[in-house]
């Protein structure tokens, strides 16, 4: 089975999230794809840069903990 959800950016939030969790439910084969459509240039260019450094290993990575801490308070 197949399915296809299109959103705009502004409904990608954790009820979306949630709901698609509920519509899965304990199915463990699952593929997510998500395809941006008229992607900037600046964009691409910064996601490009990102992968090259990906796959070169030039990489920080620490824990989710971590990057709350480092992370500033979302704005209400």
């Amino acid at each position: 089975m197949e399915t296809i959800i299109k959103v705009s950016p502004s409904e990608l939030n954790e009820g979306l999230l949630d709901k698609i969790k509920k519509y899965i439910g304990n199915n463990g084969n699952v593929d997510v794809t998500i395809s941006l459509k008229d992607v900037d240039i600046d964009y691409e260019v910064s996601l490009n840069r990102s992968i090259e450094q990906l796959e070169d290993d030039d990489v920080i990575s620490f824990a989710m903990e971590d990057f709350m801490e480092y992370s500033p308070a979302p704005k209400k």
